[in-house]
């Protein structure tokens, strides 16, 4: 590149970043760049071999790392509170997430702010997405679940949005509030335990907490420069607090030390202390603005176990109201059929994987050795020192007459090296022995089985090939609707007929598990009470008039349904 070029390139480009994130940031916007760009895990120390790789693998040029990384400071610049184009809306959602330090949501915030720079969201739905981000990184804080932040965002986006903006917030609600048990989004009353037994005082989400429920009201007060307190002291066996709490002193202040029924916010120079609790009364009354949080302990007449209770819950409520969750699921019987753990009672034997989830890493497997292969490499990287033990033990799974693992690949069949690391496992298994395998390691790393888990890929679905109709290509819902949109397009279904599809009687009548009408005007039909959408979001036009298929058949009404399809082909 000559002077001229590489000059006008900075000035274009580089001061543009500069002003937008700040020079004291440029370091970690890159690496926060980066992380957003690549799979792998970017440090200081890797970030520039990372950086290069990146760049040579996807042939970019200096101005197009620019214009990326230009456009992406602007994201990061407002995140930091460095650049702030955007409106106060926007920006209340990206200084919460910078207050509970969660950078780990970057790499996401990134590709969403991406999309609405690109006008493929409006504002409202933007923000939308951002609370109901904010409610489940503060609901899974507070729980203590999903250990694998980092990795779980990295890859969320492209398991929500994978190029279709429709429904854009819907996808991003359905998906947090139905994954997996260790990632998903916390109940109310999941949060509500939390709130009140599990310890806030240390976690990064307290004090914001805390000005949430202060400025809860109409009126609102700077909680940023004031000081959290405890009301029990932290300072443990006080005299006059042993008195106050009574015989469960011991109990009260292990549990309830640093929950959210114990804690406050106070005045610069209002130090609690182990002063005694008409004391701190007095001292908050007089000095403490946060009329919310305090109501309760000016109330209380005495300071134990129930009256931390009574305002933990108190509180909770208004912490529930205020990180809402939004009762959205996705059709039951829609997409799921072909996701398994390893205690899936299923023969696998003709499948074909196509990705895995492993302690919120989410990976793309093209058959069963690269699954295998795969879940090995990210076992070692989870836990090295398990895996080595092991090896030099020839780990055998439980019955098993062949070893599994070994430093020896001449005592494995079919070896295959771990990365490497001089470690071997046996190849030679079917898909089911690997799933065996695969949970007796589980067994050995001290991982709950809920932390893997594995979607098969659906077989080409050929309606003229019989073979394709079968459980474990195609899910029965999936099934009906392509017999449906066949026998319109060929105009070998009625009107009269499919009227009566739209009947629960009738429905039933065909198809004895199903509980809801086949067809629908709308796709929001027959949803009663509930909050689940019953009938595909893709419609099928039959003379002009959208006609919406149901997803709720189950597979014993599936000999049934080819049944049906036959029938109309005579």
């Amino acid at each position: 590149m000559d002077d001229d070029k590489q000059d006008e390139l900075y000035e274009e480009y580089w001061l543009e970043i500069e002003k937008n994130v700040g020079y004291r940031n440029l370091g970690d916007f890159v690496i926060n760049y980066l992380n957003s760009q690549i799979t792998g895990s970017v440090n200081n120390k890797n970030a520039y071999r990372l950086f290069k790789e990146h760049c040579e693998s996807n042939c970019l040029s200096h101005e197009d790392v620019l214009i990326s990384l230009k456009r992406t400071s602007k994201y990061y610049g407002a995140f930091i509170g460095e650049y702030s184009s955007y409106s106060d809306k926007i920006m209340k959602y990206l200084n919460a997430f910078n207050t509970i330090k969660q950078t780990t949501v970057l790499p996401l915030l990134f590709k969403i702010f991406d999309d609405y720079e690109e006008q493929s969201i409006n504002e409202e739905v933007l923000c939308k997405v951002l609370d109901y981000l904010l409610t489940y990184l503060i609901r899974t804080n507070a729980c203590e679940i999903n250990k694998n932040m980092a990795k779980f965002m990295k890859s969320l986006y492209g398991r929500v949005i994978d190029n279709n903006y429709e429904n854009y917030y819907e996808k991003f609600v359905i998906f947090l509030n139905d994954i997996r048990a260790n990632d998903r989004m916390p109940t109310n009353k999941e949060f509500e335990y939390a709130l009140i037994y599990k310890p806030l005082y240390k976690k990064n989400i307290c004090k914001y907490l805390l000005s949430v429920i202060e400025n809860s009201t109409k009126e609102h007060i700077d909680v940023s420069n004031l000081t959290i307190e405890h009301i029990l002291p932290q300072k443990e066996n006080a005299a006059a607090w042993k008195k106050e709490v009574g015989e469960n002193y011991s109990s009260v202040y292990e549990v309830y030390l640093h929950t959210l029924g114990n804690l406050t916010i106070t005045g610069h120079n209002s130090e609690l202390g182990t002063k005694s609790f008409s004391e701190k009364k007095k001292i908050i009354k007089d000095n403490s603005k946060a009329n919310i949080l305090n109501k309760e302990v000016l109330l209380a007449d005495n300071w134990n176990e129930s009256s931390i209770l009574n305002r933990a819950k108190v509180l909770a409520d208004i912490l529930i109201y205020e990180f809402e969750y939004i009762d959205l699921h996705a059709d039951k019987n829609e997409g799921n059929e072909l996701s398994f753990d390893v205690n899936s009672d299923y023969d696998f034997s003709n499948t074909k994987p196509e990705e895995i989830a492993f302690v919120g890493e989410h990976i793309k497997v093209t058959s069963w050795a690269d699954l295998l292969a795969k879940t090995m490499s990210t076992a070692y990287d989870l836990d090295t020192e398990t895996i080595i033990e092991l090896a030099v033990n020839d780990y055998s799974i439980p019955y098993a007459t062949k070893i599994y693992i070994s430093n020896d690949k001449r005592k494995i069949r079919k070896a295959k090296q771990i990365d490497n690391s001089g470690i071997y496992y046996e190849t030679n298994l079917s898909a089911n022995n690997i799933i065996s395998f695969i949970k007796n390691l589980l067994e050995k790393m001290q991982l709950d089985t809920d932390d893997f888990s594995f979607s098969l890929s659906e077989v080409p679905f050929d309606i003229n090939n019989e073979d394709t109709w079968v459980k474990g290509i195609i899910p029965v819902a999936k099934l009906f609707y392509y017999f449906f949109d066949e026998l319109v397009k060929k105009s070998l279904i009625s009107t009269v007929e499919i009227e009566n599809l739209k009947s629960k009687e009738y429905t039933k009548k065909l198809f004895q598990a199903s509980d809801y009408p086949a067809l629908a005007n709308n796709r929001t039909d027959n949803m009663g009470n509930s909050s689940q959408i019953r009938y595909r979001a893709k419609s099928i036009n039959f003379n002009g008039t959208e006609v919406f298929v149901s997803t709720q058949f189950f597979d014993s009404d599936r000999d049934e349904v080819i049944e049906w399809y036959k029938k109309h082909l005579l």
